[in-house]
């Protein structure tokens, strides 16, 4: 199993001209960080924080990240446009990837969006 991390911080290069109306715009502040453990099947449960050195890090500005959350922004369009920051193994970030376009997703990032996980 791999260890992801997934952080909502601002980022120097966030573009917000492929907005679609409507989206709203997070608001600025401290970074969060959020992990799993990732298996041949996908993400386990999703933790705060990140207990180690990450295999694979994800970093979304917080407008990018909302827009993903309301399903207006996929994973892998915010990563062509340049706007998710990755960094550390490229193939477990296509495996995330091809996850986030699953029917799987909707509901994890639901459950992951929650009060109880900011």
């Amino acid at each position: 199993m791999s260890l992801v991390s997934f952080t909502v911080a601002d980022t120097s290069r966030s573009r917000t001209s492929g907005a679609r109306k409507g989206a709203a715009a997070a608001p600025a502040g401290p970074p969060r960080q959020w992990s799993c453990y990732w298996s041949a099947t996908g993400p386990g449960p999703v933790s705060v924080g990140c207990p180690g050195d990450a295999d694979l890090s994800l970093t979304l500005s917080p407008t990018d990240a909302e827009m993903v959350r309301q399903g207006l922004l996929a994973p892998s369009v915010a990563f062509m446009q340049g706007r998710l920051k990755t960094s550390g193994d490229n193939g477990l970030l296509l495996s995330v990837l091809a996850w986030s376009a699953t029917d799987a997703f909707g509901p994890a990032l639901a459950s992951w969006s929650s009060p109880a996980q900011s």
